[in-house]
């Protein structure tokens, strides 16, 4: 079994995230149970799984999945 991606969750709140595709998605929020919200500008909300992370740098969190596909994610 491979270790997760990332371990302590809270570090991330307020860090950059990142598509596969190079598109800025916005900035985490909060993060509870199996999902992480990203907030981008004052009005687009997502819940994304957190199986779809695929990195941490330090400063910016990267993700498996294109920008187009993290649009089926976004909050009504």
């Amino acid at each position: 079994m491979s270790e997760p991606v990332i371990l302590h969750w809270e570090r991330v709140i307020h860090k950059n995230v990142r598509s596969r595709d190079g598109y800025d998605i916005g900035n985490i929020i909060s993060e509870a149970g199996d999902t992480i919200t990203v907030m981008q500008g004052a009005s687009r909300e997502y819940n994304i799984p957190k199986s779809a992370v695929d990195g941490f740098n330090g400063s910016e969190v990267s993700l498996s999945m294109t920008y187009s596909e993290v649009q089926s994610y976004k909050v009504a």
